[in-house]
C-alpha cells in the first residue's frame, strides 16, 4: 500500500504540469480565435492588392504606350494596334527633347497579325511651352523597316507631327519623354514589290539620353 501511495505522489507533479500546458495551449487557441482583423489591416491589404498591379500596369504603359494603326494594302484598309518605345539622344539640359530616336514598335494588324518595326528618326522641336518649358511640339522624319517573320517584309519613310513632354519630369504619367503623334508611313512591301501606306495615331515614349 505504501508503494502505491508513493507512486501516486510521484505522478502528481507530472499530471499538474500536463494540465497546466493544456490550459496554456487552450488559452493561446482561444486568443488566436478571438483575434479580430482591424479595418486598417483590411484597407492596407486591399491597397497592396490593387496598388501593386496598377502601378506595374501604369509603368508598362508609360514605357510602351499604345497607338492605332490604319494600314492600306491593295487600297484596302486594315486596322491594328501598336505599342511603341524608343531610345533618344538630345542636348545636355535636364528637361530635354530628343534630336534623334531609334524607335521599336510592336503591332498587331488584322489579317497580317504580328509585326515588328525598327525606325530611325530625326526630331525637330519647333517650340516649347508650359512651366520650365517642359512641353513642346515638333516634326519628325525618318526611315523604317518591318517584318512579321513570314512573308511580309517592308521598308519605307515616315513623317509625323507631335506634341509631348520633355525627359526627366518626375511624374509617373510624364516619365519618360512622351509624344502624342500623328504619323504617315509610305513604303514598299517586298517579295513581291507593292506600295503600302499607313496612318499611325497615338503615343510613343522615349528614354532620351544626353549626347
Amino acid at each position: 500500500m505504501k508503494i502505491i501511495f508513493l507512486f501516486l505522489f510521484l505522478l502528481q507533479p507530472s499530471f499538474l504540469m500536463t494540465q497546466t500546458c493544456d490550459s496554456v495551449s487552450m488559452a493561446i487557441e482561444i486568443d488566436t480565435a478571438k483575434k479580430k482583423i482591424s479595418t486598417g489591416e483590411i484597407l492596407l491589404g486591399a491597397s497592396a492588392a490593387i496598388g501593386i498591379p496598377l502601378t506595374i500596369g501604369l509603368a508598362t504603359l508609360s514605357l510602351s504606350p499604345p497607338s492605332y494603326i490604319l494600314f492600306f494594302k491593295d487600297k484596302r484598309p486594315h486596322n491594328g494596334i501598336a505599342f511603341e518605345t524608343a531610345i533618344g539622344y538630345g542636348d545636355t539640359t535636364r528637361f530635354r527633347f530628343s534630336d534623334f530616336r531609334i524607335i521599336f514598335q510592336y503591332a498587331y494588324i488584322k489579317n497580317f497579325k504580328n509585326r515588328l518595326t525598327l525606325a530611325l528618326n530625326r526630331d525637330k522641336t519647333l517650340g516649347r511651352f508650359g512651366r520650365n518649358k517642359i512641353f513642346g511640339y515638333g516634326l519628325s522624319m525618318g526611315f523604317w523597316a518591318g517584318t512579321n517573320f513570314k512573308k511580309m517584309n517592308l521598308i519605307g519613310i515616315e513623317v509625323s507631327i507631335w506634341v509631348g513632354n520633355a525627359m526627366n519630369i518626375p511624374y509617373i504619367f510624364l516619365f519618360p519623354q512622351h509624344h502624342l503623334f500623328v504619323k504617315l508611313k509610305r513604303g514598299f512591301l517586298l517579295n513581291p514589290i507593292e506600295q503600302i501606306t499607313e496612318i499611325n495615331i497615338g503615343f510613343s515614349s522615349s528614354i532620351t539620353l544626353k549626347r
